[in-house]
């Protein structure tokens, strides 16, 4: 008894108190957790949202775009056939002027040329006027030779024939020296014959010209050309030389106002280039507008539409290669698919049905014949929509040289 006394003692009752405050909050615990009610699990399974786009077989058109440089095919020099003073140029005749086809560029001094055509005009006057003259005495020694031998045939130095051969070649030689003489008084007008435009041009008026000298370099604008550099992977989609649908996009003298126009292929390289291993195709622009030398252009060029393809976004590949459909029951069916283009936004696989629901984006994680839960939204059907075609799609890949 004096023992129990001794714990109310007043150094023992703070120990106590302690004591009685755990105690109760046992006991009240306890009372909590068996009022309170039990949670139930759910064992319902978690449906993954996903997007789809429904697709159809159809035939789709791999379309490559590139970067191409314009370029001539050649250059012209511009170089005199005679040698003279220059007394007129036209003032379209410098670096960056347009000239016309057999439009006068400039004019060399005509007067040596005038007085040598002059000359020869005189020397065939001189050898057909001897000409007559043979003629007339090979008649007049026929008559006589008829007047004393009758029938008898005479002989070829009565009836002067070498003499008239030797005149006649004189002549001829005379005309030959004229036709040349005016040749030459023509090209002292210098003119190419084809609308064309300057590159450069080092001529001046008063300067001397030596035939055969080049003096500035022009350009056919007919000649015009679209150099492309293509990876053997983009060849077997490249037509052959004639086709027509390629587009082509400039930005003309680099003002932001983006020009359109259409090509054709005109020749494809025979050999690939040492270095980079890509081969050269050259479009030819159906209207030059406003193209020069060194521009460079956005050209886009598409193969014949491949048959019994699906045409799909990038994001629908999954990791590995693989693509995710989406079944009637709304189960996940994983296929590999056998890819035919694989592009910058897009990719092109041989269809292994008719139509299918294709989720477009990545599902990590997911399992074959998990149960989805497909999120319907103007996204999801506008890329449906863009990429829903039965007769032909585009698909985009980027080279740039």
């Amino acid at each position: 008894m004096k023992r129990i006394l001794k714990c109310f003692k007043s150094e023992n009752r703070q120990l106590l108190l302690v004591v009685i405050i755990i105690v109760a909050a046992v006991m009240l615990s306890r009372v909590f957790s068996n009022s309170r009610q039990v949670l139930h699990i759910s064992e319902e399974e978690t449906r993954l949202p996903v997007s789809v786009i429904a697709v159809e077989t159809g035939a789709h058109a791999v379309a490559i775009t590139t970067t191409g440089r314009v370029a001539p095919r050649n250059t012209v020099g511009l170089t005199p056939q005679v040698s003279g003073r220059v007394v007129w140029v036209d003032e379209s005749l410098y670096s960056g002027g347009y000239f016309e086809a057999n439009a006068v560029l400039f004019r060399i001094e005509q007067s040596d040329y005038l007085n040598e055509r002059a000359k020869e005009q005189a020397a065939v006057a001189k050898a057909e006027t001897s000409l007559a003259l043979e003629q007339a005495e090979a008649d007049a020694a026929l008559a006589e030779w008829g007047g004393l031998n009758g029938e008898l045939p005479a002989p070829p130095l009565v009836s002067r024939v070498p003499q008239i051969a030797q005149v006649k070649a004189e002549l001829a030689a005379a005309r030959a020296r004229l036709a040349q003489a005016e040749l030459n008084l023509s090209r002292t007008e210098y003119s190419l014959p084809f609308d064309g435009r300057v590159i450069s041009s080092s001529l001046e008026l008063g300067d001397y010209l030596q035939a055969g000298q080049s003096y500035g370099q022009l350009y056919n604008q007919q000649a015009l050309e679209i150099v492309l550099s293509l990876p053997k992977n983009d060849l077997p989609w490249i037509s052959q030389p004639g086709q027509v649908d390629i587009a082509i996009t400039f930005d003309a003298l680099n003002t932001h106002r983006q020009h359109s126009l259409k090509g054709k292929i005109l020749r494809i390289g025979a050999s690939l280039d040492e270095t980079t291993r890509f081969q050269q195709v050259v479009i030819k622009p159906i209207d030059n507008g406003d193209l020069l030398p060194g521009m460079l252009t956005r050209v886009v060029l598409h193969s014949t539409p491949v048959p019994d393809t699906w045409a799909l976004p990038l994001s629908a590949l999954q990791a590995g290669g693989a693509i995710w459909l989406v079944d009637e029951d709304s189960r996940l069916r994983r296929i590999e698919p056998q890819i035919i283009a694989t592009m910058a936004e897009s990719v092109i696989i041989v269809a292994p049905m008719d139509t299918a629901s294709v989720v477009d984006s990545s599902l990590g994680g997911a399992i074959e014949g998990a149960e989805v839960m497909v999120v319907e939204g103007a996204a999801t059907e506008g890329a449906a929509n863009s990429m829903k075609n039965t007769t032909s799609a585009e698909t985009v890949v980027d080279n740039h040289d």
